[in-house]
C-alpha cells in the first residue's frame, strides 16, 4: 500500500505486524475510522511504523490518539511500546500525557503486567505528582521488590521522608527481602529528614541484619547525612572506620572532593556568583532582562507586585544572599530577579488562576528564594513545584514539604 493512496481516506490495510519502530503489535485486517497524522504513522507495503520521533508535546498527543484508534480497532499496546512512550513524557514533563496515558493503562490494566503498572509509578514521581504514585501503589493487586523500591525512593526523592519509611516498614512487614537499591531510597529518606540516628541504624542494619555490602553510593548517601551534624574530620574517621572496600587513588580522592566540596559549592550558588573553574565571580543580576522571551515586561511588573505582596504577608528580603558590594536596596533588587521568581511570574500571567506551577532549576534554591515562594503560595492559593538540583519542594499553603531542611 502506498503512503499517499493510504492518507488519501480512512485507513484500510492488512499486515502481519506493527513493527519496532515504537509500537509492535500482532495485526490481523483492519478499518480505521479516522485519519492518523502523517509523522506519527509511516507505511510501507508490510508494515505499519509508529514514529519514535516523539520530541514535541503533539507528537506524545498524536500518539496517545493513535493507541485510543487502535484500541477501538481491537488491537492493544504491548508493555514495551507503553512503557518508551512515559519515558518520553517524562523527558517533556508533559503531565497532561502521562494522565492519558494512565487512563489507557487502568482501561486495558488486565492485559498489563507489573512492570508497566511499576513504570507508571515512577513516571508520576518524576513528574512531581506522588499522590498519584501512591494512588497506583495502592491500587496494585500484585507488587514485586521492583515497585516497592520504586515508592521509597521516589517518595524521598519528592520530600516524603516519612512516608518513604513508613512504606520500608510495610515491606518489612510483609515479609519482603530488601536489597541494594531499597537501601539507596532509605538512606535518602533519612537525609531528607535529616535524622542521622535513623540513617545510622539502616545503614549499619545492611550487613548486620540483611547481608547487604554497601557499595560506594551506599556510603556517600549516608556521609551526606552524617556531614550535615559532624565535622569534616568526625566524617572522614567514620567513613572510613566502616569502608569494606581497600580504599584507591580514586576513592580517596573521591572522599576528600565529597567532604570539601559543600563549602565552595554553597558560595557559587549564592546569587549573583557564579563558579567558573576555581574562581568564583560575579554575575550582572539584570543581565537575563537581555535575553527574556516576549512578555518579559509584563512578567517583571507581575513580579514586582508579587514582591509588595510578599512584604506585606510578611516577607523581608534576606539580603545575606547577596555577595556583591552594592547597597541594601540594590541587593533587593538583586534578589527579585532570580530565575525561578521569573519562573513563577512568567507562569502566573499565562496559565489559569490554581494551576500548579512546577519549576526546574539546576542550582539548589537560595534561602531567600525558598522563603518567597513559600509566602508566596499563602495568598496566590497555589501549589508551586520546585525541582533544584537536590530535590523536589512543593509549596502549598505557606509550607514547603521539606521543612525547610535542604
Amino acid at each position: 500500500m502506498a503512503q499517499g493512496s493510504a492518507m488519501a481516506s480512512p485507513l484500510s490495510f492488512s499486515s502481519k505486524h506493527l513493527v519496532k519502530g515504537f509500537f509492535t503489535l500482532p495485526l490481523e485486517k483492519v478499518t480505521f475510522k479516522k485519519k492518523i497524522p502523517i509523522g506519527i504513522l509511516k507505511f510501507s507495503q508490510q508494515n505499519v511504523v509508529l514514529s519514535k520521533q516523539l520530541s514535541r508535546e503533539k507528537d506524545v498527543l498524536s500518539a496517545l490518539e493513535a493507541l485510543d484508534e487502535m484500541k477501538n480497532n481491537g488491537i492493544l499496546a504491548e508493555s514495551q511500546d507503553v512503557i518508551e512512550l512515559m519515558k518520553a513524557i517524562v523527558d517533556m514533563k508533559f503531565l497532561e500525557a502521562g494522565e492519558r496515558i494512565h487512563e489507557y493503562i487502568q482501561r486495558n490494566s488486565l492485559d498489563f503486567d507489573v512492570i508497566v503498572f511499576n513504570k507508571l509509578i515512577e513516571m508520576y514521581f518524576k513528574l512531581g505528582r506522588t499522590s498519584s504514585a501512591y494512588q497506583v501503589f495502592d491500587k496494585m493487586l500484585l507488587k514485586n521488590l521492583d515497585t516497592w523500591n520504586k515508592m521509597i525512593t521516589g517518595l524521598a526523592e519528592n520530600e516524603e521522608g516519612e512516608v518513604a519509611l513508613q512504606v520500608f516498614s510495610r515491606f518489612i512487614k510483609d515479609g519482603i527481602k530488601p536489597n541494594d537499591i531499597t537501601f539507596l531510597g532509605v538512606l535518602k529518606a533519612c537525609e531528607y529528614l535529616g535524622d542521622l540516628g535513623k540513617g545510622q541504624e539502616y545503614f549499619e542494619s545492611m550487613t548486620r541484619i540483611y547481608g547487604i555490602r554497601p557499595s560506594l553510593e551506599h556510603y556517600l548517601s549516608f556521609l551526606n547525612l552524617h556531614r550535615k551534624y559532624k565535622t569534616i574530620s568526625e566524617s572522614r574517621e567514620y567513613f572510613l572506620s566502616h569502608f569494606s572496600y581497600k580504599p584507591n587513588a580514586k576513592v580517596w580522592g573521591f572522599l576528600e572532593n565529597h567532604l570539601r566540596t559543600e563549602a565552595k559549592d554553597q558560595m557559587s550558588r549564592k546569587p549573583g556568583m557564579k563558579l567558573n573553574k576555581n574562581k568564583i565571580i560575579d554575575e550582572n543580576p539584570e543581565s537575563n532582562r537581555k535575553s527574556a522571551p516576549p512578555g518579559k515586561e509584563k512578567a517583571y511588573e507581575k513580579l514586582r507586585l508579587l514582591s509588595n505582596e510578599a512584604k506585606k504577608a510578611g516577607y523581608v528580603p534576606d539580603t545575606r544572599y547577596v555577595l556583591h558590594d552594592l547597597d541594601e536596596e540594590a541587593k533587593e533588587k538583586a534578589l527579585l530577579y532570580h530565575s525561578e521568581r521569573l519562573a513563577i511570574a512568567y507562569g502566573l500571567i499565562s496559565t489559569p488562576a490554581g494551576t500548579t506551577l512546577r519549576i526546574i532549576k539546576n542550582l539548589r534554591i537560595c534561602g531567600d528564594c525558598h522563603n518567597f515562594v513559600k509566602i508566596l503560595s499563602s495568598f496566590e492559593k497555589r501549589e508551586f513545584v520546585v525541582r533544584d538540583n537536590k530535590r523536589f519542594h512543593h509549596f502549598r499553603d505557606g509550607k514547603c514539604s521539606c521543612g525547610d531542611f535542604w
